[in-house]
């Protein structure tokens, strides 16, 4: 009885790191978008550029139909490779906005001053829309990049 209550305190212990380690805590100096704000943008036909930082599978799982799949660990590359200007207005996202905050400030240490980051749990409970399916890859190079609205 005893080794089966101690087995159950370290699975339970063992499930909460592993959460913890998929949804980071939010980094409090990371300036944040609503999902309000940037829906409104979004409708209202604003440039921006919306990058989701979640893995390939949690974005075709459902994600802001305008963003664009740039995993977290792949960010600064890609960003390069984008040559996008400093002032691209930039709004990353992920689940919960642990990896997207810790997205903003690497990208204000790159020199990208115009961004923040909205919650995809705050959106979806909004009731916004979510698209899902697997990412068309983000321009690079001398191209323009790829800014919202998808339209323009």
């Amino acid at each position: 009885m005893k080794h089966a209550l101690i087995t159950s305190m370290l699975l339970g212990l063992a499930g909460t790191l592993m959460a913890a380690q998929k949804h980071p805590a939010v980094n409090s100096r990371a300036p944040e978008t609503s999902s309000e704000r940037l829906h409104r943008d979004l409708a209202q036909g604003a440039k921006l550029l919306v990058i989701d930082v979640r893995t390939p599978k949690e974005y075709a799982a459902g994600h802001i139909p305008e963003a664009v799949n740039i995993p977290l660990d792949e960010l600064h590359s890609k960003i390069e490779s984008m040559r996008l200007p400093k002032d691209t207005r930039i709004v990353t996202t992920c689940d919960r906005g642990g990896r997207s905050s810790r997205a903003v400030l690497e990208l204000e240490k790159w020199g990208y001053h115009a961004s923040s980051f909205c919650r995809l749990d705050s959106w979806k409970t909004k009731g916004y829309k979510v698209k899902s399916g697997e990412s068309k890859p983000a321009k690079t190079s001398n191209a323009r990049p790829l800014l919202c609205p998808s339209r323009a």
